[in-house]
């Protein structure tokens, strides 16, 4: 194995790895019991096109937004939306393809099967989102239903980017198009319900291929990329994490949504709201056919220099508070005093593709 360091995408990279990352996404689509109920009918070369569609269409859309890289240098600041797209290569598996050359960058030319990726995107503070206006080049479907394929926005006050045509990626009839779309569209809810109008970096996916190159520390270096970046923006980091990447989000620094040992007692995490929150989201599977519990954990990464000596965080205090029926964030630093998102969040969506898997 002989793996590059992470590798920045751009638009001009989109077609190079949507193989290699569909391939990354298809090696791990039914290997939880939820995902063997949504997708374990389709046939593998059926559900492998479905995927390359899907990320072909994710790409030629996100890697127009302006670059989490380009914050401190490319005069848009931290007022629009960002995202950042990594992959690591294995060149051992491929060495007929062309060398890297001076421009190395370029992943075409980097040799090698791309064997991880991690998507991340910035959320920017709430009220002071300016709109980024990019140019479309994905071509519309012949198919007559239309279904864009939008980044969402856990700030649902921003607007996307105007003039992104997006093609229509159906999802393959043998699979169970019900729970498809109603555990997706449950993920996102509680997303923006729960961390709607927060300043953050989310963790929009990390995938490695399954099972040659899993636990070799590739997904951990491409995560580390993040952190550097929430720290020196002293803002969180946010992430829906599924069973099996639950452990490995807690050695990387996450605590669950709600948990309060952040040198707050019981009195005071009471009175904040922190005590009791439940940072779940569960899919009975017998209500759709299959048996058992499925569940993905909301978490948070907090800013490393927001914490003071005694484990509390001066500069940075949120908590959530959830109630039966109304999930709703309060929270305060030393940026923003948000209002209550429960108003704005409803009726207001968050856009979907139908790229996630469990």
């Amino acid at each position: 194995m002989h793996l590059t360091d992470p590798i920045h995408l751009s638009l001009d990279d989109a077609d190079n790895v949507v193989p290699d990352i569909a391939r990354i996404k298809h090696s791990s689509l039914t290997t939880t019991p939820l995902g063997q109920l949504r997708y374990g009918d389709v046939p593998a070369e059926e559900a492998h096109e479905w995927l390359e569609a899907c990320t072909r269409v994710e790409l030629l859309t996100e890697l127009k937004y302006p670059r989490i890289v380009g914050l401190e240098c490319d005069g848009l600041g931290r007022h629009v939306p960002r995202m950042e797209h990594l992959v690591i290569r294995d060149l051992d598996l491929d060495l007929d393809l062309p060398q890297p050359t001076a421009q190395g960058e370029v992943v075409s030319a980097a040799g090698g099967v791309v064997v991880a990726f991690a998507e991340f995107q910035y959320h920017p503070l709430p009220g002071q989102e300016q709109e980024h206006r990019i140019e479309p080049s994905v071509s519309k479907s012949t198919t007559e239903t239309q279904s864009k394929v939008e980044i969402p926005s856990l700030t649902s006050s921003s607007p996307p980017p105007t003039n992104v045509d997006t093609e229509v990626v159906d999802l393959p009839s043998s699979a169970h198009r019900a729970l498809h779309e109603h555990w997706d569209q449950t993920v996102e809810a509680a997303l923006s319900a729960t961390f709607g109008g927060m300043h953050c970096f989310e963790v929009r996916g990390i995938g490695t291929l399954s099972p040659t190159h899993l636990r070799k520390g590739i997904a951990s270096r491409l995560l580390a990329w993040i952190f550097p970046w929430a720290d020196r923006l002293d803002v969180p980091v946010l992430l829906a994490a599924t069973p099996a990447g639950y452990p490995f989000y807690i050695r990387h620094g996450f605590v669950e949504v709600g948990d309060h040992h952040r040198g707050e007692d019981d009195d005071e995490a009471s009175t904040k709201g922190t005590r009791g929150t439940q940072p779940f989201i569960e899919c009975d599977m017998a209500e759709w056919g299959g048996i058992g519990i499925h569940r993905h954990v909301l978490m948070i990464r907090w800013p490393k220099h927001a914490a003071g000596v005694d484990g509390t965080y001066p500069s940075i205090r949120r908590f959530m508070k959830c109630r039966t029926g109304n999930i709703m964030v309060v929270a305060s630093n030393d940026f923003f005093r948000p209002q209550n998102i429960a108003e704005s969040i409803h009726g207001n969506e968050r856009k979907i593709s139908h790229l996630a898997t469990d």
